[in-house]
């Protein structure tokens, strides 16, 4: 068999060895799960939505999300979402979708 001979990637092997080793280390970030800690994590991306600095609020958290995309994208998403409701953006994209939708009508709220 050919692939018994193949030899490991060199940049694939280093690239794991550098994401275990540069990890961030705070216990507190490393044990955060976003389904224990979704209050907080609201809190947090509230206030930056608001104009708040990450890097002020809690670096920590900034420097976790920088290692972890799949945390970076819910926490920005997030973010974006927050932003647009208070710019009144939100409610009239979601009053279009739903004029756009067939089917049965959903109360508006006032």
């Amino acid at each position: 068999m050919a692939r018994e001979n193949q030899q490991p990637d060199e940049k694939k092997v280093k690239s794991a060895v550098s994401f275990i080793f540069d990890a961030p280390c705070k216990e507190e970030i490393v044990a955060m799960d976003c389904n224990d800690y979704c209050e907080q994590l609201a809190e947090l991306a509230e206030q930056v939505a608001k104009g708040g600095q990450l890097e002020e609020l809690l670096p920590e958290w900034e420097q976790h999300m920088a290692y972890w995309s799949d945390c970076r994208e819910e926490f920005e998403a997030l973010v974006a979402v927050l932003k647009a409701e208070y710019a009144d953006e939100l409610s009239d994209e979601i009053e279009s979708i739903i004029a756009r939708t067939p089917g049965e009508e959903v109360p508006h709220s006032p």
